[in-house]
């Protein structure tokens, strides 16, 4: 049993401190993406980057709007004006419905922040939200819910857009 209080207490402080460290910014660590939005960087042109995320946690837009913010400011370092979309199409999406602010008020806040200071678009499926009896109108006016994730998905592709997916690292 102390094992795995012992376990637990780890995980807890690397929890901690890696959102103290996205939080802050200071001691960033890289991520498995971190070599792609370098790869994108050094690109001559480029229309836009999608960053997709398909979790079964609820709570995955925490880590991942974060670590969207810190590649949003390296990538606009070259290209100002970047177009820059989220695209969620699995449950962390669900954390984005209107109701829930209350209960994910930070995450709301940064997702608020991300569009309206960042020019980023939030976008959710419309599909995958129908078919878990969740109307578009569920979600604030800020998320953009449309028809279908994997559609956009090939018209982003079409258009030059560069994807990177963003999942768990553990």
């Amino acid at each position: 049993m102390s094992e795995i209080k012992g376990c637990a207490s780890a995980l807890l402080l690397f929890l901690v401190s890696g959102v103290h460290c996205l939080a802050t910014e200071t001691a960033w660590e890289p991520f498995p993406e971190q070599s792609q939005i370098e790869e994108i960087s050094r690109a001559d042109q480029l229309e836009g980057v999608v960053f997709l995320v398909m979790e079964q946690d609820e709570e995955a837009l925490n880590w991942v709007l974060p670590r969207v913010l810190h590649y949003t400011r390296q990538l606009r370092e070259k290209w100002k004006k970047l177009n820059i979309v989220v695209l969620s199409h699995g449950d962390e999406m669900f954390a984005l419905q209107t109701e829930l602010k209350g209960l994910h008020e930070g995450l709301h806040s940064l997702a608020e922040q991300l569009v309206s200071e960042h020019d980023i678009q939030i976008q959710v499926c419309g599909s995958y939200a129908f078919f878990s009896d969740i109307s578009a109108s569920a979600f604030p006016n800020y998320i953009d819910v449309v028809p279908s994730a994997p559609a956009e998905i090939e018209n982003y592709r079409l258009m030059g857009f560069k994807m990177v997916n963003l999942e768990l690292t553990w």
